[in-house]
């Protein structure tokens, strides 16, 4: 059977990549991933790499899943963790009714890094991506989470959800702008940062493309029974 392995990265610094992610990559007879998680792997690749874009997605995993028919030992680099907003749910669908057995690697996600720099328990924060696209559902969820108090942790879309339009959103949903909300930019590189501020505070600003937003809102008291 075809075996292709799924290897998570890490949020961008090399050093958050695995040991075991180095040796499954030095092993590996193709390699496909985005150029900032192929640059990553500069003296383990020894074997032939093919550069990720989003024009070339779909026909870079069909040669993925052929070469690993024919044999070939392949390995997908996935930014972060390839379970949340990764390339595991792409990938599954692209070889949807192929034989193909699928080894993944957990990375360090940009979620788990921005939870450590704001000392949150993230076990407790209701999760979002918009990586794979933004709709009115999702939207519709964010605020109810919101409404009830909860802690969220998301992903925005850079362009058709950014952080300022997320707090637009929720402030004509009728969430109050001194809303605390933060927005952690580049974890882990060398140009981190982390803002600290509100969902008012938010509005027109920008932010770059690879961050994570986090919002937190006064948690409601339920009533006290009588």
């Amino acid at each position: 059977m075809a075996k292709i392995s799924i290897i998570g990265v890490g949020p961008g610094s090399p050093d958050y990549i695995t040991p075991i992610a180095r040796k499954k990559v030095q092993k590996a007879q193709l390699i496909i991933g985005a150029e900032r998680a192929l640059s990553l792997f500069k003296g383990d690749i020894n074997g032939e790499e093919i550069k990720l874009t989003a024009k070339n997605l779909n026909k870079a995993l069909t040669h993925a899943i052929e070469a690993a028919e024919t044999g070939k030992s392949v390995a997908l680099l996935s930014t972060g963790d390839p379970g949340f907003s990764g390339l595991l749910k792409t990938f599954l669908k692209a070889s949807n009714g192929r034989n193909v057995e699928i080894d993944v690697t957990p990375g360090v996600s940009s979620i788990q890094v921005c939870a450590a720099r704001l000392q949150l328990g993230w076990d407790e924060a209701k999760l979002f991506s918009f990586h794979d696209g933004v709709n009115a559902r999702e939207k519709e969820e964010l605020a109810e989470a919101i409404a009830k108090g909860e802690n969220v942790m998301l992903l925005p879309d850079p362009k058709a959800f950014s952080p300022s339009d997320v707090a637009k959103f929720l402030i004509g949903k009728g969430v109050a702008e001194d809303t605390s909300a933060f927005v952690c930019e580049n974890l882990t590189l060398e140009d981190e940062r982390v803002v600290a501020g509100t969902l008012g505070g938010i509005v027109g600003k920008s932010y770059g493309s690879l961050c994570v937003m986090v919002i937190r809102p006064r948690r409601k008291v339920k009533p006290e029974q009588q």
